[in-house]
C-alpha cells in the first residue's frame, strides 16, 4: 500500500493525485490515467481510486464528464519563487527517480517500493511526497539535460526537499550543489562525486562478498563474474567484493567484461570462457544485476549449458525473482522501503540542522537464496587443482 495506517486509503490515494497535479505530472486539460492504470501504480483496488477521484471530482480540481475519462481541471496556486537556503519550508518533498515502464515492470516496482517508504515516513511527519518521472532515455546526454531540468524546478516550485536518483552521475554537478544548498538534498544508491550531499545505499561490497561465500559453500572454485565497468560507485564496490571473496578464498578470479551500453554487441569474453571445456570452464557465474543474469541465461543456452544444471547462476537487486526457465534465481535483495525511509530520516535532521557534517548510510542487504544456485555438484576440489 502507498499509504500509512494512520490516513484513511481513500483519503491518501486522493492526496496522491492531487500531488501529480501539483507537481504537474498531470496537466490542466490532460486525461487522468484510467483507473486500472491508477490502481496498479499505487498499490489499491479500483475502488479505493474511484471514490478518490469522486473526492477530487467535489473539490473541483478534477472534472468529470458523461461517458468520459476524468480530465484535470484548473489548479489555482500563487507562483512560487525559488527560495534561498533558509526559506524552504514546502510540506512537499520530491523524489526525484525514472519511474519505469509497463516494459520495466521488475524496475518499476523496486522504484515504488522505494516511495512507498518515503510516503510512509513523510506522511507520519507530516509532509506530502510527489514523484517526478526523470524518462531516462538512452543517452547520457539526454538524461543530463533531463535532470538539469527537473532540478531546477525543484528550485522553482520551492519544494521542502527531494530524494534524488541519479542516472546522469558526471553531469549537472554544479547544479546539484546549488539544490543542495536550497534545500535538504538526499542522493540514492548512487554518490556524486564533488557534491556534498547525504546518501543511503546499501553495503555494495558486503553484499557481493556474500553472494561468492555461499557459492563456495556449495564447492565451486571455478567462479566467474560479469559485469559492466561504469565509473559508479555501487558497481565497483560489487567487483571489489567479487575480487576480495576470491582472494580469501585463494581461487582465481573471473573478471568478464560486458559493454556499459545495452546494444547487439556480443560479449566477446563471456562467450570465450563459456565455450571452454567442462574441467575448464566456469561452474558459477555471478551476474552484477539480475538483467544481466537474465541475458546470460540465453547466452548459456546457446552454449548447450542449463541453469542451474551445468552452471550455477547469481543476480543482484531482487528484482526478478525467476529466471526463464522457471528455476528460481539466487540474489541480492536491496531493503527498497528502508531506502525511503533512511533517505527521509535524513531530510528530516537536514531540515532541523542545515549546517551539520553530510551523513552517508549503507544498508546491510541480504541474500534471497533459490535454485539457480543448487546446481549439480561440481567436481571435488583436490581434481580442480
Amino acid at each position: 500500500m502507498l499509504t500509512s495506517s494512520s490516513m484513511p486509503p481513500t483519503t491518501s490515494v486522493a492526496s496522491m493525485i492531487r500531488d501529480q497535479i501539483q507537481s504537474g505530472n498531470y496537466k490542466e486539460g490532460e486525461w487522468l490515467p484510467t483507473e486500472r492504470a491508477l490502481s496498479e501504480d499505487l498499490g489499491v483496488d479500483r475502488r479505493v481510486v474511484r471514490m478518490a477521484i469522486n473526492q477530487l471530482v467535489e473539490s473541483g480540481l478534477v472534472i468529470r464528464r458523461p461517458h468520459c475519462r476524468p480530465v484535470v481541471g484548473r489548479l489555482e496556486v500563487e507562483p512560487v519563487k525559488a527560495l534561498s537556503r533558509d526559506q524552504a519550508s514546502s510540506d512537499f518533498i520530491a523524489l526525484l527517480m525514472c519511474h519505469g515502464s509497463e516494459k520495466n515492470e521488475r524496475s518499476f516496482n523496486s522504484q515504488q517500493r522505494i516511495f512507498w517508504g518515503m510516503n510512509q515516513a513523510l506522511s507520519a511527519a507530516g509532509y506530502h511526497a510527489v514523484f517526478l518521472d526523470l524518462e531516462v532515455v538512452a543517452s547520457e546526454q539526454e538524461n543530463a539535460a533531463r535532470e538539469a531540468e527537473q532540478l531546477r524546478y525543484l528550485l522553482k516550485r520551492g519544494f521542502g526537499g527531494a530524494v534524488f536518483y541519479p542516472y546522469a552521475y558526471r553531469s549537472n554537478r554544479e547544479l546539484l550543489q546549488e539544490v543542495a544548498a536550497a534545500i535538504p538534498l538526499v542522493t540514492i544508491d548512487r554518490q556524486i562525486d564533488s557534491v556534498d550531499t547525504d546518501f543511503v545505499g546499501v553495503d555494495n561490497h558486503k553484499a557481493m562478498y556474500d553472494v561468492v561465500q555461499h557459492l563456495i559453500a556449495q564447492g565451486h572454485r571455478r567462479i566467474a563474474y560479469v559485469t559492466k565497468n561504469e565509473p559508479i560507485r555501487a558497481v565497483q564496490d560489487r567487483i571489489m567484493g567479487y575480487i576480495d571473496a576470491t582472494s580469501d578464498a585463494d581461487i582465481l578470479e573471473m573478471v568478464l567484461p560486458i559493454p556499459s551500453r545495452d546494444t547487439e554487441q556480443e560479449w566477446i569474453a563471456v562467450d570465450t570462457i563459456l565455450q571452454l571445456p567442462e574441467g575448464r570452464r566456469p561452474t558459477a557465474v555471478v551476474a552484477f544485476n539480475d538483467y544481466t543474469a537474465m541475458n546470460l541465461v540465453g547466452r548459456l543456452e546457446a552454449a548447450g549449458l542449463s541453469v542451474p544444471g551445468d552452471i550455477a547462476l547469481t543476480g543482484f537487486d531482487d528484482i526478478i525473482s525467476a529466471l526463464p526457465n522457471g528455476v528460481g534465481l539466487t540474489t541480492v535483495a536491496q531493503p527498497y522501503e528502508e531506502i525511503g525511509r533512511k533517505a527521509v530520516e535524513l531530510l528530516l535532521l537536514r531540515l532541523s540542522d542545515r549546517s551539520a557534517p553530510s551523513r552517508l548510510i549503507e544498508l546491510p542487504a541480504h541474500l534471497a537464496v533459490r535454485e539457480s544456485s543448487y546446481g549439480s555438484q561440481p567436481a571435488p576440489l583436490e581434481k580442480l587443482r
